[in-house]
């Protein structure tokens, strides 16, 4: 039998066409990608969600006013797919202390199941001063492109700084929707404001 001169490494590695199963085509209601959008939210301890709908039903808009995301937090949390909060031992929230909802660290795909344009901005505060804002564009179209290459990883568009226009927490930018939002027929005109 022959044996290796020296001891081989073997390498698990995950194809970005998982993405497709994992989130991307997971979802299929509305009501399911809110849902993950505002579990987030939660978990950021955010107190206040605002939610809109543009007239012509393809752009909605969700804003949290919770604890925002610096450029570690996107990189290694939010833009990594299969991040558990819960083994990283983060299971409660630092401000409200509040049992996370996020559990496979896949929500955040389900965005694409309804737009191909996801804009994320967020921005850290401590009491009134700012400590970081960071922003960013992802194309479901360019994550599309990068499954066909066989790329090994997908780079988002970063945002300037002057991009970025929140003060505090975390919005969402959902835009070149898959289909209009509509509700019984009819766009949607009202503007959600809901505490949680």
């Amino acid at each position: 039998m022959l044996m290796p001169k020296k001891p081989q490494k073997f390498q698990l590695t995950i194809n970005l066409s998982v993405l497709n199963d994992l989130g991307i085509n997971l979802y299929s209601n509305l009501p399911a990608v809110i849902s993950e959008i505002v579990a987030n939210s939660w978990d950021a301890d955010a107190e206040n969600v605002n939610i809109q709908l543009e007239k012509s039903g393809l752009k909605m808009i969700i804003t949290d006013d919770g604890c925002g995301m610096n450029y570690s937090d996107i990189n290694d949390k939010y833009l990594h797919v299969g991040y558990k909060r819960r083994e990283a031992g983060l299971d409660v929230t630092p401000k409200h202390k509040r049992n996370v909802m996020g559990r496979k660290g896949i929500g955040k795909l389900s965005l694409f199941s309804i737009a191909n344009t996801i804009k994320v901005e967020s921005v850290v505060r401590s009491k009134s001063k700012l400590i970081e804002k960071n922003g960013l564009i992802l194309k479901g179209t360019d994550i599309e492109k990068s499954i066909k290459k066989n790329e090994p990883s997908y780079t988002p568009k970063v945002l300037n700084q002057n991009q970025i226009t929140i003060t505090k927490g975390t919005k969402i930018t959902l835009s070149d929707m898959r289909k209009p939002i509509i509700g019984n027929g009819k766009i949607s005109k009202k503007t959600i404001g809901s505490e949680i």
